[in-house]
């Protein structure tokens, strides 16, 4: 679930489809191309994008822009930045790349699983997400590489928009919220998979990283404890008021000027505007942080940036709203195994 940490620019010139040999799916609010012979996943890849493209433009207000290249093995070279095929990930070229089978990467983390989840956890993993074909103990964890393709193009959007973080951690926390915003508006049975992996993960707090880790060179299984942390602050937050504290964080991240218009505006205030806006933005002090975005977003956020392992922090910020995730998890719907991905 880790991938290049770079800004994707919208595309600044037309696709070239003569030396692309890539085949055009039409009637996209996007420019889709696939590898021959893959119309059929690419168009179900390019629904999904479409929906959470939809979905954000609409709750955000702010519509960005890129292409979707689905791509098998031999075409990745090509085109990714990634070199491990089937990781998603956006190009500084503005191109969504997705493989159009999933990536190696998740039946490792299937395996690793399998090998440190208590008994009880792993059981519910594969009860929900059927057995992997090579590793019949391990979860099949393909079906989970589609849904996060809201995630990129959340990713995307921030970047686009000129959006500022002061923690690099917190660009992920707020896509990881706004992957279950869409799965939860457009993919109950997405929802349900990426719920039931980040809950059965909580076994593992003792071997999660901290946060602040996520982007310094961890190994996938370890990015990928992280990144489900960082999912279960989010579903604290959608569980207790869906969307609203998402549309509120982008409010908050995309509000603040470039320090280089500061100052073109006034010179000689500002150092003085932009240290007040970074005072009120992104404070230094975690605490006085944690503060800001619980007061202006949610309680579940603002726990992030403590030093508590994430399910403390969140009990101890909102112990109301503490068992908000658990009982998404025990609604009806949530309840319903999923087929083993063909």
């Amino acid at each position: 679930m880790d991938r290049l940490d770079q800004s994707a620019t919208p595309p600044a010139t037309p696709f070239d489809w003569p030396r692309s040999n890539l085949e055009p799916l039409p009637w996209f609010p996007f420019t889709v191309a696939a590898s021959r012979g893959h119309d059929g996943v690419a168009g179900r890849l390019a629904l999904r994008a479409e929906r959470a493209y939809r979905h954000l433009r609409k709750l955000l207000a702010f519509t960005p822009r890129f292409r979707l290249l689905v791509l098998d093995r031999r075409d990745w070279p090509r085109f990714a930045e990634v070199e491990t095929y089937g990781i998603a990930h956006f190009t500084q070229a503005g191109n969504l790349v997705l493989g159009a089978a999933p990536a190696d990467a998740w039946r490792d983390i299937a395996r690793e699983l399998a090998r440190k989840l208590p008994a009880p956890a792993l059981g519910a993993l594969t009860k929900v997400h059927g057995r992997d074909l090579l590793y019949a103990h391990a979860p099949d964890l393909r079906g989970v590489s589609d849904a996060l393709i809201a995630h990129e193009i959340a990713r995307l959007l921030l970047d686009q928009a000129g959006a500022r973080f002061p923690r690099g951690w917190m660009k992920d926390a707020f896509a990881n919220y706004a992957l279950v915003a869409v799965l939860g508006e457009t993919d109950p049975t997405g929802l349900h998979r990426i719920g039931t992996l980040a809950e059965a993960t909580r076994a593992l707090a003792a071997i999660t990283p901290a946060a602040s880790a996520l982007r310094a060179g961890l190994a996938p299984f370890h990015a990928m404890l992280v990144q489900l942390a960082l999912t279960r602050a989010a579903y604290e937050a959608y569980a207790d008021a869906q969307d609203a504290p998402l549309a509120r964080w982008f409010a908050l991240v995309t509000r603040m000027p470039p320090e280089a218009s500061l100052r073109a505006a006034s010179p000689q205030g500002a150092e003085h505007l932009g240290a007040a806006l970074r005072c009120s933005i992104a404070p230094d002090a975690d605490h006085e942080l944690g503060r800001m975005l619980t007061h202006e977003v949610h309680a579940a956020i603002g726990a992030l940036v403590t030093d508590d392992p994430p399910e403390a922090s969140l009990r101890a910020a909102a112990p109301q709203g503490a068992e908000h995730l658990g009982a998404v998890l025990r609604c009806s719907a949530w309840h319903q195994p999923v087929a083993q991905a063909a």
